[in-house]
């Protein structure tokens, strides 16, 4: 049961606290503030988050800037060769010099020359008429002209590793064949010279197909950084990008693409992760970390301050009103530098009202011991008067002649000596308006018993303790003062069996409650008799009216049997003033 008590109470301050309600109205008050820092934060962490991309590309783009160049003065070169070449096509011998003239003066180039749609070098700064038709995808490539990059293909075997440009060439809108140009290597992919401008950790270059034209790193041992189990041309349809991926050593890099020639030319740069994911990027992981911390912090502040402000003292106030409430002693004032001044207030008032309380106690009590002395006095004046009574009547009784006179008059005095039972017991009860009729009625049968004992009779009782208001104590007392004197007088038993009375006073449930008397019957009854058993019959029902109970009786040849049900008030009426 404690425990049971002690997660009622954990529930109640859960759901009915003070805290707890103050902390969800301030959330109800934070939520508005709350998403809009959501929202706010959200928007400057993908503002972080884009910055970094756009730096991330520009210095990609910086880096990659001599091999844009080197291939942009290649296309520009090709471009203007295409009308001269055109001219000049119908002296091959010339055009092969003018060509190797232009490949020594401008020593950008190791080879330059014009390719027919046939697959044929007509013209070219190296071999004259080589046959080139036996490259791939050649025919696709005169099928649909356009600028191409080619890295594996050397269209002169003397000039070493090189990157071929080719240029489409048209007369009068008629495609006749490609200007080629052949980079050296070597002019490409140099190392970046020392500058201000920071340099990614390596640079590949790439042509649309997904070839490797170019690689240049700076860290000392010129490595060269790719993403783990990457092809290249995964990428297409999303040339510009950046990502963050592990390495082919398992380390996590930052990586960005970026376009050198649109449509041909690509270059993928590695960098530290330190450039992807800047320090403000890291700490905001979510959009939600920095408003939620607030937003928990402020709940916590507000808990707390509501628990130190006023749920402390207010559980302090509690206490004192309970302990006046055991020991009815004024309680301590506070620490007033503690308390705001509505709590102060408060607790002025409660100890205000503890001592007017206790004085009106104090009142009440003198009042109460005032009026138990006066119920005491008068229930032992009327028992007095009572007894004074009875006294005259036993004198009346002796000076009788007639017996029908004294039966009369000891029947009145049994009725009077039961009325100043009922006051002995209420004076000599500590509850003065209150009576237990398990000794009353005892103590009134045991008294007729005594006074009207016919030989030989057998008597036996079974009372409850039963507390009755006076409404109720007077008129059962009667009631059973009727039912043993008429028990007793009309007592008999068949020849040779013994006399016998039973009398019973129980409590059937809660309110209500049962009296019996049982009396032996014998076979003759004189009219005098006869009579008095009329008239207690009538007495008997008058006060079972009072008690607003239930007659039954049984009458038999052996036994006669009187049971009254009744309800037990429990609640004192006071009686009208007349």
């Amino acid at each position: 049961m404690p425990d049971r008590g002690r997660v009622t109470t954990l529930s109640r301050q859960l759901t009915r606290g003070l805290r707890v309600r103050v902390a969800a109205f301030l959330a109800l008050a934070l939520l508005p503030i709350g998403v809009m820092s959501v929202l706010q934060t959200s928007d400057l962490s993908r503002e972080v988050d884009n910055s970094s991309e756009l730096a991330l590309l520009a210095l990609t783009n910086t880096a990659a800037v001599s091999e844009r160049q080197m291939f942009e003065r290649a296309f520009g070169a090709a471009q203007a060769l295409t009308s001269v070449l055109q001219l000049m096509l119908v002296e091959p011998e010339r055009c092969g010099s003018y060509l190797s003239q232009y490949v020594k003066e401008t020593g950008s180039y190791s080879f330059v020359g014009f390719l027919n749609p046939g697959g044929t070098m007509v013209c070219s700064s190296g071999e004259p008429d080589a046959d080139l038709s036996n490259w791939s995808n050649l025919t696709q490539q005169f099928d649909t002209p356009r600028m191409w990059i080619d890295p594996t293909r050397n269209t002169n075997p003397d000039s070493g590793a090189v990157i071929n440009v080719l240029f489409p060439s048209y007369q009068d809108d008629t495609f006749r064949g490609y200007i080629a140009m052949s980079l050296p290597r070597t002019k490409l992919g140099a190392p970046w010279l020392p500058t201000n401008t920071r340099h990614p950790l390596s640079l590949t270059t790439f042509n649309d197909n997904g070839d490797v034209l170019t690689t240049v790193s700076s860290t000392t041992d010129q490595t060269i950084y790719v993403p783990q189990d990457f092809k290249f041309d995964r990428l297409k349809g999303n040339w510009t990008q950046t990502f963050i991926a592990k390495n082919q050593f398992d380390q996590e890099q930052a990586f960005a693409v970026v376009p050198v020639v649109p449509g041909l030319v690509y270059a993928l740069a590695a960098w530290p992760v330190e450039y992807r994911k800047p320090a403000f990027g890291r700490l905001s992981g979510t959009p939600l970390l920095f408003p939620l911390l607030m937003f928990v912090a402020s709940l916590g502040v507000a808990y707390f301050a509501v628990d130190r402000l006023v749920v402390r003292h207010v559980k302090q106030l509690r206490n004192k009103v309970q302990a006046f409430s055991r020991t009815r002693r004024l309680p301590s004032t506070s620490d007033q530098l503690s308390l705001s001044a509505e709590l102060q207030d408060l607790e002025d008032a409660l100890a205000e009202m503890a001592f007017h309380l206790l004085d009106d106690e104090a009142q009440m009590e003198d009042a109460l011991r005032e009026k138990n002395v006066l119920l005491k006095e008068i229930h032992h004046r009327v028992r007095n008067n009572l007894q004074l009574i009875s006294s005259i009547m036993n004198m009346q009784i002796r000076r009788a002649a007639e017996p029908e006179t004294r039966d009369i008059l000891r029947s009145l005095q049994e009725r009077v000596m039961s009325l100043s039972s009922v006051h002995k017991s209420l004076y000599q009860t500590e509850n003065l308006s209150q009576t237990n009729a398990g000794t009353l009625i005892p103590d009134l049968f045991e008294r007729l018993v005594a006074a009207n004992d016919p030989q030989g009779m057998e008597y036996r009782h079974d009372f409850d303790e039963i507390v009755l208001f006076p409404d109720q104590a007077v008129p059962l007392t009667l009631l059973a003062s009727e039912l043993g004197t008429n028990a007793l007088k009309f007592m008999g038993a068949p020849e040779g069996e013994t006399p016998h009375l039973f009398v019973s006073l129980k409590q059937l449930d809660a309110g209500t409650a049962r009296l019996i008397c049982e009396n032996s019957v014998g076979a003759d009854i004189n009219d005098v008799e006869a009579n008095e058993a009329g008239l207690g019959a009538q007495l008997i029902r008058a006060f079972a009216t009072q008690l607003h109970g239930r007659i039954e009786t049984t009458s038999t040849d052996r036994v006669y049997r009187t049971e009254v049900t009744f309800d037990v008030e429990d609640v004192f009426h006071e009686p009208a003033d007349h």
